[in-house]
């Protein structure tokens, strides 16, 4: 992996280089972990139960020791930074489980300065502020006097998040932040974080079990395989179908789509007697089927034609005009090929900004 300086000739924020760990000799649990990030990336790590996304974010954190390799903070190997120096610009975010101490919100948000804070000192005016600010950020002013006992899953992880951002860290870690919540709270908290990263030019490093939700807000991601190893790059190039099938021992379908303007993908597990049925079913059945294209982007033409060339083999017909009244551009093309193969060039054409696509299949 190329570990090159920025243009600014600074180290990335956060790196692992060759990390390996294992708990006893023998049985490696990681092998070989190599990543980098900057500010403001989100990182999701994914892997199947067990494969050690938590051991992971312990190692690089420092909470155990690697084997062999290292983590830097901003080039610098955390085993010989102090640790109050680590926790100043590293904030980290457990899961959230009901707490059984009587913290209000604001005393909890308040822990965060811990790191500011002398042993034996009481949090200072500036403390309070820079508390009350994090919880703004997140929007949890309204809870500040409610015991942390007494709020819901989802309003304890906006609090852990909170207090992780009084720090006022340069890198979040999360374990699994949206685990244990509904879909409006699991939103609620990816939109939260993918917000802070932006607006405080931080970085996120975050486990989860949810592959769309790396593809919703992560620019980068790590994937665990079964064989101790790791993939790391780009999430749109990293999370794929088979990369997923290898960590999951399970065929998946990723299905991308826009809404408005907005892309999304949706991870489908597919068990393996239906993934056999479905690609016996692909290879059978062709259709002939019409795609109306309207271009409302003419940057986008140079990377249609690109796409279409691509699947040149099965298209039969192809006609395209400009319509100059709305400046725009039509294209219609009839393609005789597999049913996949038209889903896959229908959903590629999708994706475009810019661009409308509507397919209608023959009845031959």
């Amino acid at each position: 992996m190329n570990y090159a300086m920025s243009e600014l000739n600074q180290p990335p924020l956060f790196e692992v280089r060759g990390g390996n760990f294992s708990y006893e000799i023998g049985e490696e649990k990681l092998c070989d972990i190599n990543f980098a990030i900057n500010e403001p990336d989100i990182m999701c790590i994914l892997g199947a139960n067990g494969v050690g996304k938590t051991t992971l974010l312990k190692c690089m954190t420092g909470l155990l020791r690697w084997n062999s390799g290292s983590s830097l903070l901003r080039g610098r190997d955390i085993r010989h930074c102090p640790s109050n120096e680590f926790w100043h610009q590293v904030g980290y975010v457990p899961q959230a489980k009901l707490s059984s101490f009587s913290y209000t919100v604001k005393e909890m948000v308040l822990l965060g300065r811990s790191a500011h804070i002398g042993r034996f000192s009481m949090p200072s005016a500036e403390d309070e502020k820079i508390a009350r600010s994090a919880m703004e950020t997140v929007g949890i002013s309204n809870l500040s006097d409610k015991f942390c006992s007494r709020i819901s899953g989802g309003e304890l992880q906006l609090v852990l998040i909170a207090r992780a951002l009084a720090a006022e860290p340069s890198l979040l870690v999360l374990d699994e932040p949206e685990s244990n919540l509904d879909f409006k709270n699991q939103k609620k908290v990816l939109n939260t974080i993918s917000t802070l990263c932006k607006e405080k030019n931080i970085a996120a490093i975050l486990n989860t079990h949810y592959p769309e939700h790396a593809l919703d807000i992560a620019q980068r991601a790590l994937i665990l395989m079964p064989n101790k190893s790791a993939v790391f790059g780009s999430a749109s190039n990293i999370i794929t179908d088979e990369n997923l099938k290898v960590a999951f021992d399970i065929d998946v379908h990723i299905h991308r789509f826009k809404i408005g303007t907005s892309h999304y993908a949706s991870v489908l597990p597919i068990s393996a007697d239906k993934s056999q049925e479905i690609k016996r079913s692909a290879k059978m059945e062709n259709s002939i089927a019409q795609i109306g294209i309207i271009v409302e982007d003419q940057t986008a033409a140079e990377s249609i034609n690109k796409l279409l060339h691509e699947y040149s083999e099965f298209i039969i017909g192809r006609m395209g005009m400009p319509y100059k009244e709305r400046n725009i551009s039509i294209i219609s093309i009839i393609i005789d090929a597999p049913n996949e193969k038209i889903s896959a060039l229908s959903g590629k054409l999708g994706m475009f900004d810019g661009v409308s696509a509507k397919t209608v299949y023959s009845k031959i």
